[in-house]
């Protein structure tokens, strides 16, 4: 992966994970008021989640900073997951998000 990035000029030590997410460039109201406003709207940004290489790192920054807003496919309110506004989600998305998260705490 690291012939990749110096192919393309990139310097390692400048790169931080928001830079490899797939939301970079999206426009950020998608996901925090707007992602509720309807279900196609939250099932693509769960979808865009779900195939991030970063899902677990944003996850982990939202809790972390109590964050409200989508962070690694859950929306959080002050850190930790909003019931209501993830109610749209069903079994098998949150099976898929459990699947893809890693526990960074080891």
């Amino acid at each position: 992966m690291s012939e990749l990035f110096n192919a393309l000029g990139v310097d390692l030590d400048d790169l931080e994970w928001q830079d490899l997410s797939v939301c970079k460039g999206m426009d950020t109201n998608n996901f925090y008021d707007d992602y509720e406003s309807s279900a196609e709207l939250a099932k693509v940004i769960d979808e865009a989640c779900l195939s991030c290489p970063v899902m677990t790192q944003c996850l982990q920054q939202g809790m972390d900073g109590g964050e409200t807003g989508v962070w690694g496919g859950i929306y959080l309110s002050l850190g930790k997951p909003d019931e209501a506004r993830n109610a749209h989600k069903t079994q098998a998305v949150w099976n898929r998000i459990k699947e893809r998260i890693v526990d960074t705490s080891k």
